[in-house]
């Protein structure tokens, strides 16, 4: 049997795209090209998937072929190649060192259906979708995208523009193996042997057919899959790769590349990595040159995390009253910033030094953009927000996204559907504003944080350490008839706006169960000690004598129904670290033996339990025979 061979597809008498357009379609986004692969593919690679229970499995792996590798490339793609001067892939495959990314997906259905795109089908017709047309849309509930301008990524990053498509795919009941090469530039005209022809700028490889190539099949696409070193499919599963044949990477380098591409996995793709761990629908891998770039969690990353407290928080439903429509449900979050600078990636998705964005989503939970908002009032504080649209709203906001499916453009929508698509981001303006003024705000701080400084940041921030710190929330709020002078347990709030008791004012008298009475300095403030996140209350023991000093430590319920005093079994608890003196003298017991009517200024530290809010209980009792 001969060998595989190009043949470049002509104009037919009712004309056709020009395969520049693939590419010039791409050209109004202001995405990396390594993000929009990783958003394309990995879309792409969710809407094939199997089922709801079989995870997919997604992997990018960057190749230096080898010596004995490289031959068989040129030996296989030069087979009737085009001219340089109508495809760069000569070019390419002379270079002395030659590179080949691979997006590789399992879990999913491969490209199955015809292989022609004359053939009427009522089913399958991925392979057709992605391969043969152009600018085809697929207009299927559940799915984040189509293969329409956005397959064109694959051979925008490959210098000679071509790609080796090698999938495993369901027809008529049996497993089938396609193998096809693809490659798009200019459309151009030249004298045949045939006379003079127009070309569209598409080249298949493969096996020709009479005027166009069919994919080899089977057992030849698997023994010449297996000879160009793409990776192997599981025995009896499905799946898809694309082999980009010499990557561009503009000014990086191969490993600054890769690190891309997985900080683009994170920042695009963490509602799928949800939740963190075996249970995830989707799985990331990344590989360079046989060694795993490892692909970090989305709670490991600071400036990520609080995007995740809010998608963990999806308790406002958005609604528009008349057309009587839900919109889609959004959660937002108020935190201390992050420390340093966010990654590249997240730059270039629109967040800066400061965070105030809400994170828009389809149905299919993959990210669409960060929409920025106002900024938060204060400059060490944020918010983040998650919206994700209503099923009933999937096809209005999906029509809505350019090629690149990076946008909302609602003003390509008509009638009632642009209303409740400029209606829902209305809403969630109104969200950004009001978590951008003033309030009584919650944080959580990334690990390794420095605290130092943090004391004069407004009272309402709260902040904590993952793993290592905790939560407070602290309310502020002026109320009128506050005594001066409270009787029982201090209480050093740490409830929400509205909730729980009024806490004493900063300079209160509070009196103990024995009638010793503490006077506190402050609200309760962020410090370090010894590198870890810990909560200080400053105070005085009014009364002379021998006394002991208590904190009672809690861990105050988010519904509004109390305080936790007993924790679930293998539950961090909040703890007493110790007592600190006015000298920086550090006394770690339980309770304080103290004496007090001597204006020393005292401090509880705490080190709360992580990722709660904590409350503070300081009790002083006047010792058995103290004056």
């Amino acid at each position: 049997m001969s060998a595989p061979r190009w043949m470049s597809e002509t104009y037919g008498p009712g004309g056709g795209g020009a395969a520049e357009g693939m590419l010039k379609n791409l050209d109004a986004t202001e995405l990396d090209p390594l993000t929009l692969l990783v958003r394309e593919s990995a879309q792409n690679s969710w809407d094939a998937r199997n089922g709801e229970e079989e995870p997919v499995h997604y992997r990018i792996e960057l190749r230096t072929l080898g010596p004995n590798q490289a031959p068989v490339w040129r030996e296989l793609l030069l087979e009737n190649a085009p001219t340089t001067e109508h495809l760069a892939l000569r070019a390419s495959l002379a270079r002395p060192v030659l590179r080949v990314l691979t997006v590789t997906d399992t879990g999913t259905r491969g490209l199955g259906g015809p292989t022609r795109a004359d053939v009427v089908t009522d089913g399958d017709d991925d392979f057709v979708s992605f391969v043969r047309k152009t600018g085809s849309s697929q207009d299927v509930d559940g799915r984040g995208g189509s293969y329409g301008y956005g397959k064109a990524v694959f051979h925008l990053i490959s210098a000679p523009h071509t790609v080796l498509v090698h999938t495993r795919c369901r027809v008529a009941g049996r497993l089938q193996t396609r193998l096809i090469g693809w490659a798009v530039h200019e459309s151009y005209s030249t004298q045949t042997v045939h006379g003079p022809r127009t070309f569209t700028g598409r080249h298949y490889w493969g096996r020709a057919q009479h005027e166009y190539i069919e994919p080899l099949l089977d057992d030849e696409a698997d023994e010449f899959a297996r000879r160009l070193g793409l990776p192997a499919f599981p025995v009896g599963q499905t799946g898809t790769t694309v082999a980009v044949v010499d990557p561009v990477f503009e000014e990086r380098d191969d490993a600054e590349a890769m690190r891309w591409i997985v900080d683009a996995m994170v920042w695009n793709l963490w509602p799928k990595m949800l939740p963190e761990g075996g249970d995830a629908p989707m799985r990331f891998s990344a590989l360079h040159d046989g060694t795993e770039v490892r692909v970090p969690r989305p709670s490991e990353v600071p400036h990520l995390r609080p995007f995740l407290w809010a998608h963990g928080q999806m308790d406002r439903e958005l609604r528009h009253k008349s057309l009587r429509r839900p919109l889609g449900r959004m959660g937002i979050r108020r935190f201390l910033a992050p420390p340093g600078p966010p990654p590249q990636v997240a730059v270039e998705a629109g967040i800066g030094e400061r965070i105030h964005h809400t994170c828009l989503m389809r149905p299919v939970d993959l990210v669409v953009r960060y929409l920025e908002g106002p900024p938060f009032f204060e400059e060490h504080g944020g918010y983040a927000g998650v919206f994700r649209a209503d099923a009933g709203m999937d096809r209005v906001f999906a029509a809505t996204e350019p090629a690149s499916h990076d946008d909302w453009k609602v003003d390509r929508l008509q009638g009632d559907e642009r209303r409740l698509a400029r209606h829902a981001l209305r809403q969630i303006a109104d969200a950004m504003r009001e978590a951008a003024a003033p309030a009584a705000v919650a944080d959580q701080l990334g690990d390794g944080v420095s605290l130092a400084g943090m004391s004069q940041l407004m009272a309402g921030l709260m902040a904590g350490a993952p793993g290592e710190g905790g939560a407070a929330v602290f309310d502020t709020t002026p109320r009128a008839g506050t005594p001066d002078t409270v009787t029982g347990p201090a209480r050093t709030a740490a409830t929400a706006t509205g909730a729980g008791d009024p806490m004493p004012p900063s300079g209160a008298t509070v009196r103990g169960r024995r009638g010793a009475r503490i006077r506190y300095l402050d609200e309760p403030r962020l410090d370090s000690l010894d590198g870890q996140a810990v909560l200080v209350q400053h105070f005085q023991l009014l009364d002379a004598g021998e006394q002991t000093v208590s904190g009672r430590l809690s861990v105050a319920l988010g519904d509004d129904t109390g305080r936790e005093d007993t924790p679930p079994q293998g539950a961090a608890v909040p703890t007493v670290l110790g007592w600190r003196r006015e000298d920086g003298e550090i006394v770690h017991t339980q309770s304080l033996t103290a004496t007090g009517g001597d204006d020393t200024v005292w401090s509880l530290l705490v080190r709360p339990a992580p990722d709660t809010v904590t409350e503070v209980l300081v009790t002083s009792d006047q010792r058995e025979g103290a004056a």
